[in-house]
């Protein structure tokens, strides 16, 4: 295993932000969909223009059912309307993501992912019908993906019919990026690939988001989530071409080639 691990952020120009800083506190983050802002242990997700507002009630909606299902994450307070924008508030959760340890102290990264492990198969004992099936999720990223040739969307498209349906909870992006440790406890973040289906499709999504990183965790990962569940490895991985095929038209140039090594 390497010992360097790349973590990159995306901190977009958001200009004069006086009236939502008077709002809702100092400015703790910035994204492509939204600025966020915190305050009294309250969290603003202050979403951009032009992002639909479908897109956080949704969020809004996904945090309240993964609450329900007692999985560690935010607690969500309510949507409003300030500044023309719309604004999801929840817990400000602290802390450092299990990939920041990892790049900070590397021989932490077996432990970490241990962590990663136990929390991703208690994920996958809870069931739900509350989200779209991963496999309708992934063909609707297939259909619409602006990288992938008809020959290929019409090959990936005609494997789905034979992955199995499940009703398992799916993060849909689950990483240690995703899990942030405030020192006792772990809380899982970024739920906007959540779906319902097959623990090993999930699996295979967190296989392909470790090879992006091109340090060897994706083996290690696999091995430690195939002993931890009993699930198998030849599932688990028959799922990656379409994950890899769902997923390329939507990464950077280095990302794709990657991607297009795994469908």
């Amino acid at each position: 295993m390497a010992d360097n691990i790349q973590s990159t952020s995306l901190f977009a120009e958001i200009g004069d932000d006086a009236e939502f800083r008077n709002r809702y506190g100092d400015q703790i983050g910035s994204g492509m969909s939204a600025v966020i802002y915190a305050r009294d242990g309250i969290v603003a997700k202050v979403f951009r223009e032009g992002q639909p507002k479908r897109q956080v009630f949704q969020e809004a909606f996904t945090m309240a059912v993964v609450g329900d299902l007692r999985i560690p994450s935010p607690t969500v307070y309510g949507v409003e309307s300030f500044g023309g924008r719309t604004v999801l508030l929840m817990d400000h959760i602290q802390g450092s993501s299990l990939l920041d340890i990892m790049v900070a102290d590397p021989e932490k990264t077996g432990k970490c992912l241990d962590t990663v492990v136990n929390l991703q198969a208690m994920m996958h004992k809870a069931v739900t019908t509350d989200f779209r099936p991963i496999k309708q999720v992934l063909k609707g990223n297939i259909i619409g993906s602006p990288g992938l040739t008809p020959a290929e969307k019409e090959r990936l498209l005609g494997m789905l019919p034979d992955f199995p349906d499940d009703y398992a909870l799916c993060h849909g992006d689950f990483h240690g990026g995703n899990v942030l440790f405030d020192g006792k406890s772990c809380i899982i973040i970024d739920w906007a690939e959540v779906s319902c289906g097959s623990p090993e499709a999930d699996a295979s999504r967190t296989y392909l988001d470790y090879c992006m990183y091109q340090n060897g965790l994706e083996e290690v990962y696999l091995e430690k989530y195939c002993a931890s569940t009993g699930r198998n490895r030849e599932e688990i991985l028959a799922w990656l071409p379409l994950m890899a095929g769902a997923l390329y038209g939507y990464l950077s140039e280095e990302g794709k080639k990657i991607a297009r090594k795994k469908f």
